[in-house]
């Protein structure tokens, strides 16, 4: 009986004769990519950078872990919110860790890391960012916020339990990569501070390309568009002109008074070259200012990220 080496062409031949759909599973070993199941997309910042890097951008992995002695009111949202999420949220984070280890120079996140603070989540966040996870910035979002229990603590203590098990400052930071300079901010809850706005100031004067770390990203009108699509239903863009409107009035209005005049203030800053938010769980793209484009990616409990790379 005659033998050949079985190739991976041949094993689609034969399958797409058959008429038949083939399961990744049964392709040969060297026909699958490691990370075959990650969603990247991509782009490109001119910001002035000393010698090109690279970032990987995730945000929204919403992790929803939970110890077996936390009160039944955490174990009830943990499998509310894990089946909502899909149950892969810990998965999709290692995995992107790993594929920026060796394909990125640097790993952002922009927020709702965990989908709420529990001992669990604080746990899973102390070992995926442990020593072996690379170079790691970030900015906080809304669900750092967030408690399921009884009673529900301030936002201090939430901010204080999540600031020890974070490798990076969640109020307000600064990091200097190749003459780039990464700033985040908090605006989890659609608002910054004076001292906030005081601390971006001294940022400036320092001269350099500024990147801005967000969570919730401004409501500018493509993305405005785009979350409204996503959100909510029959959205056709035809057809949504009036509603694009007041949608993006009533985003507007949910920042405070500060962070409006951030923004505007923003719009006119030359050294600012690009924004990277997420919140929306939506990849998508804008030009916010002369000088930088507001970038949002896709969840990352659905395996979502963005590889940008600076010039």
């Amino acid at each position: 009986m005659m033998t050949k080496d079985f190739s991976r062409r041949d094993f689609l031949k034969g399958a797409l004769a058959a008429g038949g759909i083939v399961a990744t599973s049964r392709l040969p070993l060297h026909a699958r990519g490691n990370y075959e199941q990650l969603s990247l997309a991509y782009a490109h910042i001119a910001a002035g950078a000393e010698k090109p890097f690279s970032v990987l951008h995730l945000s929204d992995t919403h992790l929803t872990f939970a110890n077996p002695d936390e009160p039944e009111g955490v174990q009830k949202y943990r499998r509310i919110r894990t089946e909502l999420f899909g149950g892969r949220q810990y998965e999709s984070l290692k995995d992107s860790i790993r594929w920026a280890k060796i394909n990125a120079d640097y790993l952002i996140h922009t927020g709702d890391l965990m989908d709420f603070v529990s001992e669990g989540n604080l746990l899973a966040v102390q070992e995926a960012f442990g020593p072996d996870a690379g170079n790691i910035f970030g900015a906080i979002g809304n669900h750092e916020y967030w408690w399921p229990k009884e009673p529900k603590p301030d936002r201090a203590e939430c901010f204080a339990r999540c600031s020890k098990a974070y490798p990076y400052n969640l109020t307000f930071g600064s990091q200097v990569i190749n003459g780039v300079n990464f700033v985040s901010i908090d605006d989890a809850h659609n608002d910054v501070t004076q001292e906030q706005m005081e601390a971006f100031a001294k940022e400036v004067k320092k001269g350099l390309p500024i990147i801005l770390l967000m969570h919730v990203p401004f409501p500018t009108p493509r993305i405005v568009a785009a979350t409204l699509k996503y959100w909510k239903w029959n959205s056709k863009f035809r057809n949504t002109a009036a509603d694009m409107r007041d949608f993006g009035a009533k985003k507007a209005a949910k920042f405070g008074r500060r962070g409006q005049e951030f923004m505007a203030y923003l719009k006119g800053e030359k050294l600012l070259k690009g924004i990277l938010a997420g919140h929306q769980h939506i990849t998508v793209e804008e030009r916010f200012s002369p000088t930088a484009v507001q970038y949002l990616v896709a969840g990352n409990f659905a395996f979502a990220g963005r590889e940008v790379l600076f010039t």
